[in-house]
């Protein structure tokens, strides 16, 4: 089989599908190097993306969709994957008039293996990677992340909170009186640094964290920085989110809060990656609004059920975090 095709891969917004979607490069390089691979994305996954070993050239869109049609076409893909189902994707792929379009699979038990099921519509003999591998480091940020984390005691541990406010993840995020509670519960038993990671219209939100121990970073990183922030954490605590499959990309440990988005499609990827469902009668319904109407705007029944006693057992049964910590490869 001729392994020199050139390949575009096409997804654009979301950052956690993005990160899944890199197992298709990693799948293909490792059987076949000499592909040449290129991703179209949202401008603002461009950096997160531009180090990634397995990708040749990541290329942002920038709004003017015929003249991304008109580069695309000039690279004469022999091959376009496209994975969002929408009409920008499909006249980038097809009006680029590659020899063959390829859509997102739905073969796989979990968006990991859709994507990886994707992959192997190129090439049928490609094996599953036991992992994700997003991207090489910025060494200058990595190190500039490094020695502001290590001015703070270890083991150091990330929490990614999000905010109840954000109704298209409503059934996504913990009760933040959880989530301050679980930081002291870690710090009390466990030692080190509790760090709260979040976005800018977060952190008014997640500073009633602040606590001894507790160091507030939502706002703080712009997603470069964030990708070198949280593959330095001993461990990553969140909801499902773009940051959790990035620590997951970088072989963190890490654990999903998880409500109404099962376990089963988007569950940490790899050894490292654990999760906790909830109790709950109600969960995996993948509503954008709580469908218990009097919930709305609040916290949902279906992440409630998950108490942090529940967390902390899961963090001591698999020895997510020790007083001794191993060093665990990126």
């Amino acid at each position: 089989m001729n392994d020199n095709k050139k390949i575009s891969i096409i997804r654009f917004n979301a950052i956690g599908d993005v990160v899944l979607s890199t197992i298709i490069p990693f799948a293909i390089k490792l059987k076949y190097p000499n592909c040449q691979i290129h991703y179209l994305t949202s401008q603002g996954n461009v950096k997160m993306l531009k180090n990634c070993p397995y990708i040749d050239k990541v290329i942002g869109f920038k709004g003017n969709i015929y003249e991304t049609i008109k580069n695309q076409f000039k690279q004469k893909y022999d091959v376009i994957i496209s994975l969002n189902y929408t009409l920008k994707c499909y006249a980038l792929a097809f009006l680029s008039f590659p020899k063959k379009v390829v859509f997102k699979s739905f073969k796989g038990t979990s968006w990991v293996e859709n994507y990886f099921y994707t992959a192997k519509k190129v090439y049928s003999d490609l094996k599953l990677p036991d992992r994700l591998f997003l991207m090489n480091r910025d060494e200058k940020i990595y190190h500039q992340i490094s020695k502001q984390m290590n001015s703070y005691p270890k083991p150091h541990i990330i929490i990614n909170p999000g905010k109840y406010f954000n109704q298209p993840r409503q059934g996504r995020v913990w009760n933040i009186q959880k989530w301050k509670d679980l930081s002291k519960r870690l710090l009390n038993t466990y030692g080190g640094t509790v760090f709260v990671n979040g976005s800018l219209d977060e952190r008014d939100y997640h500073m009633s964290l602040i606590d001894k121990n507790i160091i507030i970073c939502s706002g703080l990183f712009e997603l470069e920085e964030t990708c070198a922030f949280l593959s330095l954490a001993d461990l990553v605590v969140s909801g499902d989110s773009g940051p959790l499959h990035i620590a997951s990309a970088y072989n963190r440990k890490t654990l999903a809060i998880l409500g109404s988005t099962s376990p089963n499609k988007i569950k940490p990827y790899g050894k490292n990656g654990y999760f906790i469902e909830p109790s709950a009668k109600c969960r995996y319904c993948w509503k954008k609004k709580c469908r218990q109407s009097k919930y709305s705007g609040k916290y949902c029944p279906c992440i409630e059920s998950i108490s942090v006693d529940m967390v902390m057992e899961k963090i001591e049964k698999h020895t997510l975090l020790t007083q001794e910590l191993e060093t665990v490869k990126c």
